[in-house]
């Protein structure tokens, strides 16, 4: 009997442990940005290390963001050269995160500006 005790307890103490984990990860506000950017522009690692650097500055209005991306891409190693447009998507109902696109081909903007809405916290059931 003490030893089912003790295995209970133990597996709730494992239980609790791991959805207090998940509740930590869940509701981190660490990404209030979402990038959007063709996969021969930037590595996943390259990203990452931007977007933590945007969320270090907290957010910023679409004016900031312009002036500011450019002018950390080579920090990066993004070719700022082959960016042709970056688009700043403002949060709103349907997209919780300010998007950010960056675009080498501007024919392209429609579908990524789309997969960026798409891709949003707030729209992930879609």
């Amino acid at each position: 009997m003490k030893a089912r005790y003790t295995l209970c307890v133990a597996a709730s103490l494992l239980f609790a442990t791991i959805a207090g984990a998940a509740a930590n990860l869940n509701l981190s506000k660490s990404n209030i940005y979402r990038l959007t950017y063709p996969s021969e522009l930037a590595s996943p690692v390259q990203v990452q290390a931007m977007l933590a650097e945007l969320d270090k500055m907290g957010p910023a209005d679409a004016a900031q963001l312009k002036q500011w991306l450019p002018a950390n891409f080579r920090r990066f190693g993004i070719a700022g050269d082959q960016v042709k447009k970056v688009i700043i998507l403002p949060r709103y109902r349907t997209m919780k995160e300010t998007g950010i696109v960056l675009l080498t081909r501007p024919e392209d903007e429609a579908a990524a500006i789309a997969f960026t809405v798409k891709g949003s916290k707030s729209n992930t059931s879609e």
